[in-house]
């Protein structure tokens, strides 16, 4: 709306007195004019001619200004002055120089509406920016305590509020509701923060709002109306010397037009910096105006949706976690005696990725792993052995050269052997006492016992050698040969078939020269990466965590293209790959608890991944893992810290 009655500006040479008739029935209001200068809104002037110098004055007033000219009785405009302003002569009848007044009125206040309009239309279009803002940085923000911060913060720098508390309606455990004091801001009063649970009640005009569904402006909380169902508590204003004086508070609906909680805004001031005292409340504290209120309307109903939003988030996030718990699980069940590999592995390829992000110099100066990243990485070594639950459990666990079924029956064999040949003996020893009608001298089985011993020690010996050939230790030339000479050995069985001592499958597994897998065997181990890598791609990943299937899928590469499944060289090998390969071997040497070899010292370890793996580990990366040395994680590494656990061979 505009002020009434209209300024008009009565420059020098105008008489006032004798046309204020004439400006009253206008609704008009002169004001002196000692310069003719251009205003900065529209105005309506009323100038003397004699006073204007030039047609460039004219113009420059013209801009802002209409303008009517008073011009000397009988003669005419300058010739080529601009037609904008009205020209009449200083003795015209009053009605000319009302009519000329009238239209130049009409003229500035049209021009003023439609600056007013245009005002409108620039704040608009700024709230409406300033919201399409704030909607994409709360769409954007994860962190749960950044995205409360930032929800105040927006509310506040859109209503100049001194401060903001955001509440959250939460279920007790007896599924009564309750009103969380989630977060709060003060730009007066440097309170420290901590959130608190409270009943969800009336009393408060936090917990009103969220029953009753209704937004609420208080213009002075400590002089409510006497219907409100609420009341201020002043406790905080008295422990901190504060004043709490206008206040709003307006409910926070989900997409599902359920109440989640509100956001309250405390004392709207004139001025967004200014610093609140009891002194200058009064002065600078203002009620909330209608048009901030429905601002942050707008704001709580986009702040309940993304705090659903990061709420839902997180339950996915849960939910997969329980998942990869689940899975690893079921690896351990396989293979209980590398209780803790995954999880080392993982922590041990996370810290190498975190150390090279410190390092400045060198290959992988430039390389860089964001938050994502770090959890991509980490997701991809606890799941890196799943396919090891495609592998069958009695390799999977394999001890020994030969299964425990197999050396019972080859230990039953042996005894069988040795009784065969005890009761061999104990028949010669029959017959030379049947021959001798008993007549025997203790010297007589002197051979015969001496034949005897000789034949059992050969057993215990051969079976010694076999005890010793089916240890995953390196197999020793003489126990080479013996095991040869043991499967061309023949004895007579139950049936009495010459059968070798040695069975061929038996002799097969025991000359494995190193380790306890043939070669069918690891083949089938190795397997796993591939059963790893089918069942990861499977899972609908986000694009974020994409990469994870991949990174699993190389883990066992080698950049000489001798590792395995894909025998991949190189550049083919991404660096997060090489990384848990760096891991995943470390591991695997300092793991204490495999039964089928012995754990590595640390130094030796080291020594090793450097001397052993040349020119198939990332030097640049191994240098790192040693330099800063990341591998001190895998002893500080407790599974129960971490969600997940695992597994490796």
């Amino acid at each position: 709306m505009l002020a009434t009655p209209l300024p008009i500006h009565v420059g020098p040479g105008v008489d006032s007195a004798r046309i204020a008739k004439v400006l009253n029935s206008l609704g008009l209001e002169p004001v002196e004019l000692a310069r003719e200068t251009a205003p900065e809104r529209p105005a309506l002037y009323l100038v003397a001619a004699e006073t204007i110098k030039n047609q460039e004055q004219l113009k420059h007033l013209l801009k802002s200004a209409a303008v009517v000219v008073l011009h000397a009785a009988g003669a005419e405009p300058p010739e080529g002055w601009d037609a904008e302003a009205v020209w009449v002569p200083v003795d015209a009848p009053h009605e000319v120089l009302a009519a000329a007044l009238k239209m130049t009125r009409d003229n500035v206040k049209l021009r003023l509406r439609v600056d007013d309009l245009e005002e409108d239309m620039r704040l608009s279009r700024q709230r409406m920016s300033e919201m399409n803002r704030i909607g994409m940085s709360l769409s954007a923000e994860r962190d749960i305590d950044t995205l409360q911060d930032l929800i105040l913060e927006s509310c506040r720098q859109l209503t100049n509020a001194d401060g903001a508390t955001l509440y959250l309606v939460e279920e007790a455990e007896d599924g009564h509701r309750m009103l969380r004091f989630a977060w709060s801001q003060n730009a007066s009063v440097a309170v420290p923060f901590s959130t608190f649970k409270m009943p969800l009640v009336e009393k408060s005009i936090g917990g009103y709002t969220v029953i009753s569904g209704r937004s609420q402006m208080v213009d002075d909380a400590y002089h409510l109306p006497a219907d409100v169902p609420f009341a201020f508590n002043s406790s905080f204003d008295e422990q901190h010397g504060y004043r709490t004086k206008s206040m709003l508070c307006v409910p926070m609906r989900n997409h599902d037009g359920e109440i989640v909680g509100a956001i309250q805004m405390i004392n709207a001031k004139r001025h967004y910096d200014t610093r609140l005292t009891r002194e200058n409340v009064e002065l600078e504290v203002h009620p909330f105006e209608p048009e901030q209120l429905e601002l942050i309307q707008s704001i709580a109903s986009q702040a309940a949706v993304a705090l659903d939003n990061k709420t839902l988030l997180d339950s996915i996030q849960n939910l997969f976690e329980g998942f990869v718990k689940a899975s690893v699980t079921a690896i351990e069940s396989r293979d209980p005696t590398t209780y803790g590999h995954s999880g080392r592995v993982a922590s041990l390829t996370v810290g190498l990725a975190e150390a090279v992000n410190d390092i400045a110099a060198g290959k992988y100066a430039d390389l860089y792993f964001d938050p994502e990243q770090l959890k991509e990485i980490r997701y991809a070594g606890l799941l890196h052995d799943f396919g090891k639950v495609g592998v069958r459990e009695h390799v999977l666990v394999k001890e020994k050269k030969l299964y425990p079924a197999n050396m019972d029956l080859l230990k039953a064999r042996f005894a069988f052997v040795q009784r065969s040949v005890e009761q061999k003996y104990t028949e010669q020893k029959l017959s030379l006492a049947m021959e001798r009608a008993g007549d025997l001298r203790e010297q007589d089985f002197h051979g015969i016992d001496k034949k005897l011993h000789e034949e059992v020690q050969n057993l215990h010996e051969w079976l010694e050698a076999v005890l010793l050939a089916n240890e995953p230790t390196v197999l020793p030339e003489d126990k080479a040969s013996t095991l040869a000479f043991l499967a061309e050995y023949m004895y007579e069985d139950v049936e009495h078939n010459r059968t070798p001592l040695l069975l061929p499958d038996e002799f097969h597994f025991l000359s494995i020269r190193k380790g306890t897998l043939d070669e069918v065997e690891r083949l089938e181990i190795e397997s796993h990466v591939t059963h790893s890598f089918k069942f990861l791609i499977k899972i609908p990943w986000t694009p974020l965590m994409r990469n994870v299937p991949q990174i699993a899928y190389g883990h066992h590469e080698l950049l000489d293209g001798t590792g395995y499944p894909r025998k991949l060289q190189g550049p083919e090998i991404p660096p997060q790959a090489r990384m848990m390969t760096i891991s995943d071997i470390y591991d695997a040497l300092t793991a204490t608890d495999r039964p089928y070899k012995r754990a590595v010292p640390i130094d030796r370890a080291l020594d090793i991944l450097r001397a052993e793996f040349e020119g198939k580990l990332d030097a640049d990366l191994l240098d790192v893992f040693i330099e800063k040395k990341v591998y001190e994680l895998a002893a500080t590494y407790r599974p129960d810290h971490e969600l997940l656990l695992g597994d490796h061979r």
